[in-house]
């Protein structure tokens, strides 16, 4: 048998699956509504802080801040990921998303460490907080949390950087339910150092999330294999394919943490119980790792058992 790769065969028959690298939300208005609601509570909380002197709703402004950049560069690379690949670009631009994130999740811990450098600075210092203004202020930024929540859920699940973005909408709506409780406490004891304490707990919500994020970001872009694949379970069961007496090369990453690719090598002595001519069994093949491991893209070379010499001969 001669070598054969899934690119090779289509051009003779269907395999069933799509080869596009540009799958993307199908639309930005949710992305678009959510970065117009973050932008305004921005606003909100940053006169509001000003204006009353909390500090924990500055704290929570600059996260909003930074929710709004994450948006911002989430939809700039949404339309980057709708270009379609070509000679310069095979695998399409995907990528983007992923860079957007890191950049976000980076952004995120700088601010982390000012809120914590602010908090400190801030304890025993006495400082004037209106209570008021504060508690409204943060009410409003929890409702308009709420409401981004809401329309990043569904698109968080297909995007690895509109997922960083949820997770951040997510503290700040723990961050704003933190300022409701500080305003009410310090209203209720006037011990202003309350806020510098919510102001250090939102710190704390932050760094966590947004050091996953930069990992699962570093991790894509390093080409690892995703965190939900076992590249053992897909080992055996190519192996176990009827024709298949081994393989090799095995690989699978991800381009931007939405979608699952791999390429592999499957080694054939031709003996089976049916009919294994190359092309039914990369058909075999390439519906079972679509079916049972949900890769709908596959790259799969046929090699007969002589032809495995060959290669690693070479290879050396």
């Amino acid at each position: 048998m001669s070598e054969q790769s899934s690119e090779h065969n289509a051009h003779s028959h269907d395999h069933g699956h799509d080869h596009d690298h540009s799958h993307v939300p199908s639309s930005p208005r949710r992305l678009i509504a959510a970065t117009a609601v973050t932008l305004t509570v921005f606003f909100a909380e940053l006169i509001g802080g000003l204006v009353s002197g909390s500090l924990a709703l500055l704290a929570d402004a600059g996260h909003m801040l930074t929710d709004a950049a994450g948006l911002l560069m989430a939809l700039a690379a949404l339309f980057i990921g709708r270009r379609k690949a070509n000679d310069s670009a095979t695998f399409g631009h995907r990528r983007a998303e992923v860079f957007a994130a890191l950049a976000n999740a980076i952004s995120v811990l700088v601010i982390a460490g000012f809120i914590v450098w602010e908090a400190v600075k801030r304890f025993g210092a006495g400082a004037e907080i209106n209570t008021q203004q504060m508690l409204i202020i943060a009410i409003v930024g929890l409702i308009a949390n709420l409401i981004g929540m809401w329309l990043l859920s569904e698109p968080a699940k297909g995007s690895v950087n509109i997922r960083g973005a949820y997770l951040h909408v997510l503290v700040d709506a723990a961050g704003s339910v933190a300022v409701i409780i500080s305003a009410l406490l310090i209203a209720a004891t006037g011990w202003t150092s309350v806020d510098a304490v919510v102001s250090l707990i939102i710190a704390a919500l932050i760094v966590p999330r947004s050091l996953k994020l930069a990992r699962t970001c570093v991790s894509i872009l390093m080409e690892h294999t995703p965190d939900d694949v076992d590249i053992t379970t897909i080992r055996q069961a190519l192996e176990s394919l009827d024709g298949v007496v081994d393989s090799h090369d095995l690989h699978v990453w991800s381009l931007s943490g939405s979608e699952t690719l791999l390429t592999v090598h499957l080694v054939t002595d031709g003996h089976c119980h049916g009919n294994c001519d190359e092309t039914t069994l990369l058909d075999r093949a390439q519906t079972m790792l679509a079916t049972q491991f949900g890769i709908e893209h596959s790259t799969i070379q046929i090699e007969h058992v002589d032809h495995v010499h060959h290669e690693f001969e070479t290879h050396c």
